[in-house]
């Protein structure tokens, strides 16, 4: 909710130079909750020339936008809670002293066709009007309950309620709640499959805010998911390890915030906590010392060469417990055609643990891996795959809240095994 233009452009100088592909601006840019236009204060050059310049240093560019929510702004182009034109969108009246959050209001019923016309126009100007790249929703998208009688849902037999009385978002519940959400979904599909067909390049991230997005129906039409709504290393490793057993890793996003880095493993600690699916760091750069920005310009370029390939095709293993923070956590993948893998391997907070033992999946008994550390924290060494399946890899780090990175190449047949199993 910080963000101006002043800082914008020194974040997206510092994007570039780190070699990011994308700056995206989260909430904060806008006039009012469902007033989707520059704040004149923070941004008078208007938000096209704040992407016109990322895209100049060469990045993408990408905004956070709360496209079913009403407000009580009353310029041109807001959707106001009050105006009688756009009331009957609402899912229920609100009172005449009713004020929203800072970026939340009230959802709009889009499975309504008034309302959903009204969010395919302003998608569409959101898109080219701000020259778009990526378009991130977020908060109650899809409504829950509604006590309209003329809309496509089902009306309630009961009076509906709301669990949330002094929230933004008065959170309808009543025996129609299922139907409507039905009809918004339906129409929430609709309006990004238009979006992908006029826009075939356009990224579209979904927010879980709310949650009741992170699901099969949501991933068809979007490309990644924003997974958690907190972000330390131990949060962004948890949500990973949780929806990656259901949905597609290269989808899973999480933000890295900024995390106490005392020293330099720790830093490291922090990016690759967030890199084994979709990272996206959500911190100001200019911030980090010339030795963190050496280290992050690495290990970015890391990410896109070495690291990506393998999240989009490779295999994906679980291979320690869920993440405690405590004790060690790992994750690996293998992909079997090209022999390539990687190790993510990451120290808890407990002093006592100075070493850990993974047992590798997904590996050829029969064949040999060669194995390098990136940190160099241990010897590269070739391994047996039987040894890796059975003994396991054992990585040793000195710091608590540290990381390694050990990528796995085949490297032709074990003859050894090969003689022992004649």
């Amino acid at each position: 909710m910080e963000i101006n233009e002043e800082k914008a452009h020194r974040m997206i100088e510092d994007s570039a130079k780190l070699g990011l592909e994308m700056f995206h601006v989260d909430a904060g840019w806008f006039r009012g909750v469902g007033d989707w236009y520059a704040s004149p204060q923070k941004f008078p050059h208007g938000i096209a020339a704040l992407a016109d310049y990322a895209h100049h240093l060469g990045l993408q560019f990408g905004l956070w936008v709360d496209w079913t929510q009403a407000g009580t702004d009353t310029a041109a182009g807001a959707l106001n809670v009050h105006d009688p034109g756009t009331r009957d969108w609402l899912t229920r009246d609100v009172a005449a002293d009713w004020k929203p959050e800072a970026f939340k209001g009230v959802t709009i019923d889009i499975g309504y066709p008034p309302a959903r016309a009204w969010c395919a126009r302003e998608l569409d100007r959101l898109v080219k009007e701000y020259h778009l790249n990526m378009l991130e929703h977020d908060g109650y998208l899809v409504a829950q309950g509604c006590v309209r009688r003329d809309h496509p849902h089902l009306a309630c037999d009961s009076p509906a309620r709301s669990n949330r009385p002094l929230g933004p978002e008065p959170w309808l519940e009543g025996s129609c709640s299922t139907d409507v959400s039905y009809h918004a979904t339906q129409a929430y599909y609709g309006l990004y499959q238009k979006l992908r067909r006029k826009y075939p390049h356009l990224m579209l991230e979904a927010c879980n805010d709310g949650g009741r997005m992170v699901d099969f129906g949501a991933a068809a039409h979007v490309d990644y998911f924003s997974i958690t709504d907190t972000y330390d290393p131990l949060s962004n490793r948890r949500a990973f390890y949780d929806a990656s057993h259901v949905l597609p890793a290269p989808m899973l996003e999480c933000y890295v915030e900024r995390y106490r880095t005392p020293r330099l493993a720790n830093f490291l600690y922090m990016l690759r906590s967030g890199m084994m699916g979709w990272c996206t760091i959500m911190q100001d750069t200019n911030a980090w010392t010339a030795e963190q920005h050496s280290a992050a310009r690495h290990a970015f370029q890391l990410y896109k060469t070495r690291l990506r390939p393998l999240i989009r095709e490779a295999d994906l293993y679980h291979i320690s417990a869920r993440p405690d923070g405590v004790r060690w956590d790992g994750m690996e993948y293998f992909a079997p055609d090209t022999g390539h893998g990687v190790v993510y391997a990451f120290r808890g907070s407990t002093p006592e643990e100075g070493s850990h033992t993974y047992r590798l999946r997904g590996l050829r008994a029969d064949r040999v891996y060669d194995l390098h550390f990136e940190d160099h924290t241990s010897a590269d060494r070739r391994m047996s795959g039987k040894a890796l399946l059975d003994s396991g890899l054992t990585v040793s780090l000195p710091l608590p809240e540290s990381s390694e990175l050990v990528f796995i190449k085949e490297g032709g047949v074990d003859s050894a095994y090969q003689r022992s199993s004649r």
